[in-house]
């Protein structure tokens, strides 16, 4: 049996001390608290309010005692024992790397059960699986066994905070009703070394996890799944992306379902806990790729919607909201391995050249088929292919939003060829497909200072600087003002206006955000103050 008493004699008494953890405890503590297995009383550190502590271990407490703030009360108690306790008098009761101590906690929660007040929030923190191995743990938790043995008690959350791969912190509002209206959902195929980060991000906001796992998988996907959920299922690809989501929301019994890949988290989701109040059947969310370009699409709709087209789906949805605050990263480096990646990818190519291949041999108005052809192929380089399917899709296409995107990728790619001339050609186009975006302007910029325009190149790209809000699908580049200032500073010099140079390379210089960058700026706006000085003399 694991000696309590002795080994808070032979431990420094901030032994258990944790900021993060005990900070993020903290900042959930409603009220008077009491301290279940407090320890030496590391918490007191972090939450000033009405705190009562209780261990078994008599040393422990004693260097609480002498330790900690004199207007916190610690007491000696068996906390297993039920009939040591009237829980009335407290709002938040805190088991904090407890219950892993103890072989049978049905006592204490009995105790709680009988005699805390309605709405007493309980929070609980334990190890996450096996990952802080310990001679006197006894047993382990997953999120999936927590939800099956506290669910009765009422509200669940679980939190997504820096230490949760190692820690699961949950809250339990005591017979309050289950609040939370989304179900995460992930079709995954080897997707190990990302799928739990994916999960971590969505706990805060989510009631229930879906997870469809390819009966091909040959990683931990499925065993690292079901420490989260008991809602693994797996399901056999048929070549359709459409009909995976469709399966897997039959299995949602929320109102609402987050669809993430395995490879991607959820980075913001602002209003989340108001969903139930959403009028729109279907919201837009933020998608940030690898190259940092923003893309948009209804990742978050009800359960009831359905997807069509078996690759690059689309949501049948007539009630679509845009105005929300959810960004979802798209992170294949840090959340897929390089194989799974290669044969994701090659299935992607053979789907979208073979699928959208057919649909535009059969129509070619189709202008979905069109623009995710043109996208594949200017992905891998084939740029005159690329150009091709644009251009198709430019000649058929009403969808202005859209349209700007495809132009705004045909200047890209016409600067990449150096057609200068065909490259601002398009940013012109683009101003009257989607009026005032400052990428637009930017764009114009860099392709005038490529035609040595320099004085109309300052022009546009000033003009860029100024904050335009438009909302849109296709975010391409993301607003750099250390980027914008560095080519404004460049085409001065060019036109040998070394003073206005060095105003906006120091400019450029305030805005990076890397000491390198912000150094190698200053010098050059040095330099131009100095060659305007001689200059001068």
């Amino acid at each position: 049996m694991f000696d309590n008493d002795k080994f808070f004699k032979e431990s420094p008494v901030g032994v258990h001390d944790q900021v993060e953890r005990h900070d993020k405890i903290a900042s959930l503590i409603i009220g008077r608290v009491a301290d279940i297995g407090c320890g030496t009383g590391s918490l007191t550190q972090y939450y000033k309010g009405d705190y009562t502590g209780y261990d078994i271990s008599i040393v422990g407490i004693e260097k609480a005692r002498e330790h900690r703030r004199k207007t916190a009360r610690f007491l000696v108690a068996d906390c297993t024992k039920k009939d040591q306790f009237d829980f009335y008098q407290y709002d938040t009761i805190v088991m904090s790397e407890f219950l892993e101590h103890i072989e049978n906690d049905d006592e204490i929660i009995k105790a709680i059960e009988k005699t805390a007040k309605h709405q007493t929030r309980i929070i609980i923190s334990v190890p996450n699986g096996n990952r802080v191995p310990s001679p006197d743990h006894v047993r382990t938790f997953t999120v999936a066994q927590l939800k099956r043995k506290f669910a009765k008690l009422g509200n669940l959350t679980f939190y997504s905070w820096t230490g949760a791969k190692e820690r699961i912190i949950m809250t339990i509002d005591l017979r309050v009703e289950q609040k939370k209206e989304i179900t995460l959902g992930i079709i995954a195929k080897d997707e190990g070394k990302g799928i739990e980060n994916a999960i971590l991000t969505t706990l805060e906001y989510t009631q229930d996890i879906v997870v469809l796992v390819d009966d091909k998988t040959t990683d931990e996907t499925e065993i690292i799944a079901k420490k989260y959920t008991d809602k693994v299922f797996k399901y056999t690809w048929n070549n359709d992306f459409s009909d995976a989501r469709n399966q897997l929301t039959q299995y949602v019994l929320t109102e609402w379902v987050l669809f993430l890949d395995g490879h991607e988290y959820l980075e913001r989701a602002t209003g989340l806990e108001n969903i139930k109040h959403e009028n729109h059947d279907a919201l837009m969310c933020e998608i940030r790729l690898e190259s940092n370009s923003i893309v948009r699409y209804p990742r978050l709709h009800h359960k009831n919607l359905k997807y069509q087209d078996q690759v690059h789906n689309k949501l049948v949805c007539e009630n679509l909201g845009n105005e929300n605050n959810i960004l979802i990263v798209h992170d294949r480096i840090k959340g897929q391995s390089e194989e799974s990646t290669a044969e994701r990818e090659k299935q992607r190519d053979e789907m979208v050249i073979g699928i959208m291949g057919k649909q535009i041999k059969e129509d070619k108005k189709n202008t979905r088929a069109s623009l995710h052809l043109a996208l594949h192929y200017h992905a891998r380089q084939k740029l005159k292919k690329a150009i091709k399917y644009y251009k198709l899709y430019l000649k058929y296409s009403s969808y202005r939003g859209e349209r700007w995107y495809v132009r705004f990728n045909l200047s890209l790619i016409y600067s990449s060829l150096k057609k200068s001339i065909k490259a601002e050609n398009q940013t012109r186009l683009m101003e009257t497909e989607s009026p005032n975006r400052w990428e637009t302007k930017f764009l114009r910029g860099i392709t005038l200072m490529d035609q040595k325009q320099y004085n109309e190149a300052v022009k546009h790209l000033t003009e860029s600087l100024d904050v335009v809000k438009q909302e849109s699908e296709y975010k391409p580049i993301v607003k750099d003002y250390m980027m914008i200032w560095g080519n404004i500073g460049e085409a001065y010099y060019r036109q040998q206006k070394y003073y206005e140079a060095s105003e906006a390379y120091r400019r450029a210089s305030q805005h990076a955000k890397e000491d390198e960058l912000k150094t190698l700026f200053k010098r050059r706006s040095k330099l131009m103050m100095k060659i305007e000085e001689n200059k001068r003399s």
